[in-house]
This record gives C-alpha cells, sequence and structure tokens, in this order.
C-alpha cells in the first residue's frame, strides 16, 4: 500500500512540474480562439509543417529539447492545449473531436497550411489518430511518440492487470481540464486503417518504467497493432528512454520524424513528376502528328 501511495505521489509531482512549466519555450506568441487564449511556437521552414501534439499534463514546453533541431528540417508547430500554460483554460469540452478541431482552426488561423506532419506524445497520439482519420487530405504523416492504444484501457482490464486506470488520489489533485481529456479519451476508438500513409510508432524501451512485466507487455503489443495500421510504416524502439522518449532520447525522435518526413517529399516528388509527365502527353495530342515525326 505504501509503494502504491508513492508511486501516485511521484506522479502528482511530476505532473505538477509539468503543468506548471518547469522549462520555457522560445519564440511564443498567444492568439484568441473559441473563448480561451492558446499559446504556441513556430519556427523553421520547409513545405511540411511538423505539428507536435504533447501528452497528458504536457504543454508546449515538453518539446523544448528538439524544436532548434526539428527547426533545420523543417516548419515547426508547437501549442498548449488550453489550460496548459501559456494557454488559457476553457470552458468547452475536452474530447478528442473539440481538441482536433481546435486545434485544426488554430493551425488556419495562424497561416499554418496544410500538409501536415502530425506528431503525438502519449494522449496526444490519440488526437493525432482523431485528425488523420477525420481530415485524411490534410495529413502527409504521422508519427507516435509512446503514443497511447485507443483501447489500452479496455484490453489492460480484460487481462485483469493492475494500473488500468489513473489513481483517485491523482485524479483529485489534477486541475479540472486535465481529468476531463483524461476521461474523454476512454471511450476513443483505432481508426480502420491509414492506407499507405507513413507512420513512424516510437515505443520506450522494455521495462522502462513502474508498472507490472504484464502491464509493459501489453503496452508493447498495442505498440505493434498501431505500426500496422498504415502498410508504410517503422517500429522503432528506444534503447533506454522511457515514456518521454523525446527528452531522454530525442535522436531517436528525430530518426523517425526525419523518416516520414523522407517518405512525404518522395510522394511529392512522384506525385510533380506524375503530373508533369500527364501535361506533357497532353501536349503531344495537341501537336500534328507530322512534326513529332
Amino acid at each position: 500500500m505504501k509503494i502504491r501511495f508513492l508511486k501516485d505521489l511521484a506522479v502528482v509531482v511530476i505532473g505538477g512540474c509539468l503543468l506548471t512549466a518547469c522549462t520555457t519555450l522560445r519564440h511564443s506568441e498567444r492568439v484568441e480562439l473559441e473563448g480561451s487564449a492558446v499559446g504556441y511556437t513556430s519556427v523553421g521552414e520547409g513545405d511540411v509543417t511538423i505539428v507536435l501534439e504533447s501528452g497528458l499534463g504536457d504543454g508546449m514546453t515538453s518539446w523544448d529539447g528538439i524544436m532548434d533541431e526539428l527547426a533545420q528540417i523543417s516548419r515547426v508547430f508547437a501549442y498548449s492545449r488550453p489550460g496548459y500554460f501559456p494557454s488559457r483554460a476553457s470552458n468547452r469540452s475536452r474530447n478528442p473531436d473539440q481538441v482536433v478541431d481546435e486545434l485544426r482552426l488554430l493551425l488556419k488561423q495562424t497561416g499554418h497550411t496544410p500538409p501536415y506532419l502530425l506528431v503525438g506524445h502519449s494522449l496526444g497520439g490519440l488526437y493525432v489518430l482523431n485528425f488523420v482519420e477525420r481530415y485524411p487530405g490534410e495529413v502527409a504523416g504521422v508519427v507516435l511518440v509512446d503514443g497511447r492504444h485507443p483501447m489500452m484501457t479496455q484490453a489492460c482490464l480484460k487481462r485483469a492487470l493492475n494500473g488500468c486506470s489513473m489513481p483517485s488520489l491523482v485524479q483529485s489533485l489534477l486541475p479540472r481540464h486535465a481529468v476531463d481529456e483524461y476521461k474523454a479519451v476512454q471511450t476513443s476508438r483505432l481508426p480502420v486503417t491509414m492506407g499507405d500513409k507513413p507512420l513512424a510508432v516510437i515505443s520506450r524501451a522494455p521495462g522502462h518504467g513502474i508498472n507490472s512485466a504484464g502491464w509493459d507487455k501489453l503496452w508493447s503489443e498495442m505498440q505493434v497493432d498501431l505500426a500496422e495500421l498504415s502498410s508504410r510504416s517503422i517500429h522503432l524502439v528506444a534503447r533506454r528512454g522511457g515514456h518521454y522518449v523525446h527528452k531522454d532520447e530525442p535522436d531517436r525522435v528525430i530518426e523517425g520524424i526525419n523518416w516520414v518526413l523522407s517518405k512525404v517529399r518522395s510522394d511529392t516528388r512522384i506525385g510533380n513528376d506524375m503530373k508533369g509527365r500527364k501535361g506533357n502527353r497532353g501536349h503531344a495530342r495537341l501537336t500534328p502528328v507530322r512534326s513529332i515525326r
């Protein structure tokens, strides 16, 4: 019982640190969005916008350690959902549809147009999956950083494992918006497929954390399942990093993003080549036969 309490206390301390923004992200701005002032940052230039979606309890400062390096390969956008520093809390629902619609509106309002390469950490991965399912034409590729599987809680309960749900003590101490987010995703479902959209799944190192061996085994199995959402995917497992792979092992995350970005840009070049060939063929049909000879 004492061990369990210490685990809960550790989560609370870590969560409190994240919610009050232990680090400061540079170049941040705020914009009014549906009754809230939402903080965001955008750096770099490129043909694809890399959109960073944080996990439960995290704002955009979670990505501070890799923003500069990502900005060297393309344009990068990070933000804090309403309620997370420096964004003001909102009275609107915190269900995935609402969160994704707010993000989509924020991107357009701040001049960030598709295509997007969506990167989601932990719970943020559920929002990324919601985005790609509802607006597939705007998403060029996806990266899940130890993303939570939509069916993780149900699968955990089915196996009668410990740690399937957030402890009530933690819920009682977290801000309302964080608890609302957590409760709202419990009914999320897995998209049927992402087709051949480039997907990188990046998972924590095996056995890294305070969970039971059975829970860790299930989490790893669910990570493999996520990688099967696309016919064109890569599954990278951290060598030493925990749940925050982008903090513990940033090179692994950048490797995954680079892999997806290379596929996206290759697709774009092929698409442009195909358009060029079609245009040339069309021009040839309008040219007299004798001039071709």
